[in-house]
């Protein structure tokens, strides 16, 4: 009997070992693992972070404006030809006032009729009058 229970001590240690075993080096594979993880996300950052410099080495405006001046033969605004809104002429009488599409609209002979809610009425004629007890996505009874 106590052979028995020796050999079940040494098979009990011999397990607990190999679950020792694999939780270490599991910790471990998972440890590289997220310091790989780290590293990759370090370098995209740094990668976006040279992208907006180059991007914003592109966009300058003085750069553009030597690209346009030497490609498309633009050259720069007089500013001279920019004044101010103290210089501008008055704005003539009636116009700005009340909406002209909107009066338009109003003498066509077909407004009446289109102003009219046809969802609407086609909605209270399906449910007897009233407003639609639900947007058709449940049943009744369900």
């Amino acid at each position: 009997m106590l052979r028995v229970i020796h050999l079940l001590a040494i098979v009990c240690l011999v397990a607990a070992a190999v679950g020792v075993y694999k939780v270490k080096y599991g910790s471990t594979y998972e440890a590289q693992h997220s310091a790989k993880l780290l590293a990759e996300i370090r370098s995209e950052r740094e990668k976006i972070a040279a992208l907006r410099a180059e991007w914003t080495r592109l966009s300058a405006p003085q750069r553009i404006q030597d690209l346009a001046t030497r490609h498309l033969g633009m050259k720069p605004l007089d500013v001279s030809r920019i004044d101010g809104f103290a210089r501008l002429p008055e704005k003539p009488k009636g116009v700005g006032e009340g909406d002209p599409i909107g009066e338009f609209l109003e003498t066509l002979p077909a407004w009446e009729e289109a102003k009219r809610d046809s969802l609407g009425e086609f909605l209270r004629s399906q449910n007897g009058g009233g407003a639609p007890e639900t947007t058709g996505s449940v049943r009744k009874g369900n």
